[in-house]
This record gives structure tokens, C-alpha cells and sequence, in this order.
């Protein structure tokens, strides 16, 4: 039930927008020409209709679809006007350079932009307020320790997903909070009543049934009720987009990565991957004079530097990139991650990683069979071998091609310590555990949304 609920607030959301596009559409006409004439809504519904689609595309590349935004007003805000700036600037090139509907809309452009500003505004706060927060309340009771009930409290509210912590069944001692929403009980045997009393939709187990007595008796009972039944793990995957590992074991690994099943996926993919690699081959080609006369105007040094990385099942191969740090960034002979204004980046090298041009000589290596278009980022075999000795699942990041972008790069850009490459792990084993050519094309858009706004690594 509650993925259901997720995917119904999304398309909710999504149908909402395009009626605020037609709305507007229809506005704008009566304004500009007093009444709703048939032909001048013949001659607009058609390339209105393609650029309303165009712009829905627009808002979910600058994350707009994102449902945890609603929690915060301003940052909903600022997004809202960034991809509707997008939008103006994608409306002006449509019209402009492919006049192929015989309008010149200018004046309707803008007086429609403004109207969907405005409309689109008031709908995404009626939606963020009202409706997302009521539509498919998730009532949760959690099994497990105080603690860990509390970190799930603090995670749910994060989200506006509509999931919401009403009863504990405590199986361990900790530190409890108590602002009236939540109701403790101490004993599992009578979560078939709290399921009743708290008109509960979905079960979060923080233990394996056989891990504590009489859990797997009570569960069973549930069977008989409509209550979904998820663990802790399951549902921080689906809020977060990630794996969290300290919830995770072994067993968890051989239950949900099933390397077998994805292989005619991964084959597919390796067709599509030869296929994008020829324009962006040729792009590449077209812009390398340009890059090496910046690169070496500005720094001294090669155009391009290589490194060896490690790919699918642990294999060595060398990448090669435009080179965007000093010649010596690395003198003292040690390998160091970068990090977020690293000093030893140039001027040119800041604006060649936050457009991804300096990824793009690995086109050579997606050829070769190295690389994935989308897959986990290969890392260098020196930090591998520290991180799989920190954690040793960090290894089956390895099971798939990596990739020149992937959900860890979407998601969390930045990684200039080992923790941080852990919390990146969590995010690789959510791709490799869902990777999907779905999956994928959202990896697309949003790598797009980076590069647009220039907020690439």
C-alpha cells in the first residue's frame, strides 16, 4: 500500500502541473484576445500541448517531483522558479528556432509563463500543505529498540511521503520520546491488538522474525488483515533512494542481488551504450580543440591525465580525462580523493567538471567495454582496497560495468573521505539491486539537471 499511495501522489502531482499548463493556455487567450475563439486555440493547443510535456520532463530533470521538498518552503521555491526559467528558455528555442506551427507567440509566451508562475505556485503550496501531507496516511507501527524507533521518527518526518510512527512494540530498552503521537508497548504478543487500537497500515520490522521470541506467532496473525508487512531497511530504501548498510547482512545480499536476472538488462544496455557513445564521440572530437587550448593557456601541464580504476569483477583498466587540477596535485606521491573547492583544481578545470567536459575522453573506454554510460563511478585501486577493508561489502559495487554517471553521482556528488564513499556505497547498492532502464533514463534527467546548473564534481 505504500508504494501505492507514493505513486499516486506523484502522477497526482504530475496531472496537476499539465491542468495548471492548460489553464493557463486558456487564460492567456482570453486575455490577449477578449474571448476563447475556436481557430486561436486550434492554432496553440498543438505546440502548447508538445511544449507542456516538454516542460514536465523540464521540472522532474530540476527535481521538482521530488516529494521531500514539500517539506521545505523555500527550497521548493527556489526550484519552482529554476525550472521554470528552464522552461521560458526551452519555450523561446522551440517557437524560435523551430517555427514549424506558423506562431510567433511573444507576447502569449510571456503573458503564459507568468499566469503558470503564478497558478503553478498556489497549486504545488496546495499540494505540498494540504494534500500530500492527508492523501494515503501511512500509520506505523515499528518492531524494535527505543533507538532505533527514534531514528525512524526523525527520518519519516524528513520526508513527505505521508508515513507517519504511531506505535512502538519495544523489543529492546533505550531512550524513549514521548510527544503524545507515539504509543509504547513492551511486549510483542499483542501486536494483533495495536494493529486495532491504532488503526495501523504497515508493519516496519527492525529484527529478523527468529530473532526475538514470539515475534513470528504474532506476525503470522497479521496475515489475515490487510496490513503491509515491510523491514527497517526496505523502507529507508524507499524514502532515501539508498541501501543502509548497518541494517543489511550477508543473507540480505543473497536475498536481493540476483546477478542472473539482470542479464539480458545488462545486455540490452551495452547495446545502448554503443549507440549513444557515437554522438557523444563525435561532440567530443568537435570540442577536444577547444578544451586543450584552454587547458593549456591556462595551467601548465598535459591536456589529458589517466589513472587506473577498477571495473567489473575487480578488473584494472586506465581512464583518461581532460585534465582540471595542477600538473603536481598529487607531488607527494600519495592518492588523495578530491574535494569541494579543492585548491588544486584550475579555472578552467571548475568549469570543465561542473559541465562533465572532462569525462568526456571516457567515451573510449564505454566503447571498449570498460565503462557504462550509468553505472557506480570506478575507483582507484588504492582507495578500493582501504575501502573494502572498512567494509566488505564495498566489493560488490564491482558486480556491474561501472559507469560515467550513475545514482551515487545524482545524489551525493561529493565523497572526499571514506566515510563519505561509504554513504556513497549505499547508494551504488540501490543501483545495483533496481537498476533498470527506467532507473536509468532518471539518472539521465537528472545528470542533465546537473550539467545545466553547473553543480557537477
Amino acid at each position: 500500500m505504500y508504494q501505492f499511495g507514493i505513486k499516486v501522489k506523484r502522477l497526482l502531482l504530475v496531472a496537476g502541473d499539465f491542468a495548471v499548463f492548460a489553464v493557463a493556455l486558456l487564460l492567456t487567450l482570453l486575455l490577449r484576445y477578449g474571448s476563447l475563439d475556436q481557430a486561436n486555440i486550434e492554432n496553440h493547443i498543438v505546440p502548447f500541448t508538445i511544449l507542456g510535456v516538454v516542460w514536465l520532463v523540464c521540472f522532474y530533470i530540476v527535481g521538482l517531483y521530488n516529494l521531500s521538498l514539500t517539506r521545505d518552503t523555500l527550497s521548493f521555491f527556489r526550484t519552482f522558479l529554476e525550472g521554470m526559467l528552464f522552461n521560458l528558455a526551452l519555450a523561446l528555442g522551440f517557437f524560435y528556432l523551430f517555427p514549424f506551427f506558423g506562431i510567433a507567440p511573444r507576447t502569449n509566451l510571456i503573458l503564459d509563463f507568468v499566469l503558470i508562475l503564478l497558478l503553478g505556485y498556489i497549486w504545488r503550496l496546495v499540494f505540498n500543505k494540504l494534500i500530500a501531507p492527508s492523501l494515503f496516511r501511512n500509520r506505523i507501527l515499528f518492531v524494535g529498540s527505543a533507538n532505533d524507533a527514534q531514528r525512524l521518527d526523525m527520518l519519516l518526518g524528513a520526508s513527505a511521503l505521508g508515513f507517519e510512527l504511531v506505535a512502538v512494540a519495544e523489543t529492546a530498552p533505550g531512550t524513549r520520546f514521548d510527544d503524545g503521537r507515539v504509543s509504547w508497548h513492551v511486549s510483542v504478543d499483542l501486536i494483533d491488538q495495536i494493529l486495532k487500537d491504532r488503526s495501523i497500515h504497515t508493519i516496519v520490522l527492525g529484527h529478523r522474525p527468529e530473532d526475538i521470541p514470539g515475534l513470528r506467532d504474532s506476525l503470522y496473525k497479521t496475515l489475515f488483515t490487510p496490513v503491509s508487512l515491510v523491514d527497517r531497511a526496505t523502507l529507508e530504501e524507499t524514502i532515501t533512494g539508498r541501501v543502509p548498510l548497518e541494517y543489511v547482512s550477508q543473507t540480505w545480499f543473497l536475498e536481493h542481488l540476483r546477478e542472473n536476472e539482470k542479464a539480458w538488462y545488462d545486455a540490452f544496455k551495452r547495446f545502448v551504450d554503443l549507440i549513444l557513445s557515437l554522438p557523444i564521440g563525435l561532440f567530443t572530437v568537435v570540442v577536444f580543440p577547444f578544451v586543450a587550448l584552454a587547458i593549456k593557456a591556462t595551467s601548465k601541464g598535459p591536456i589529458f591525465y589517466s589513472q587506473m580504476r577498477v571495473g567489473k569483477h575487480g578488473k584494472l583498466f586506465r581512464i583518461w580525462k581532460f585534465r582540471t587540477m595542477r600538473a603536481d596535485a598529487e607531488s607527494s606521491g600519495q592518492p588523495q580523493f578530491a574535494t569541494r573547492n579543492d585548491p588544486r583544481i584550475t579555472v578552467v578545470g571548475k568549469f570543465l567538471r561542473s559541465t562533465r567536459v572532462d569525462e568526456l575522453p571516457q567515451i573510449w573506454n564505454v566503447l571498449r567495454g570498460d565503462l557504462s554510460l550509468i553505472g557506480p563511478r570506478p575507483e582507484r585501486p588504492e582507495f578500493v582496497e582501504e575501502l573494502t577493508r572498512q567494509m566488505p561489502y564495498y566489493s560488490l559495487r564491482h558486480l556491474t560495468r561501472p559507469g560515467l554517471t550513475g545514482w551515487a553521482q545524482v545524489n551525493f556528488p561529493y565523497a572526499s573521505t571514506f566515510e563519505e564513499n561509504l554513504k556513497k556505497l549505499q547508494f551504488d547498492l540501490y543501483y545495483i539491486k533496481n537498476r533498470s532502464p527506467l532507473l536509468d533514463v532518471a539518472i539521465l534527467l537528472k545528470t542533465i539537471g546537473i550539467v545545466l546548473r553547473r553543480k557537477g564534481t
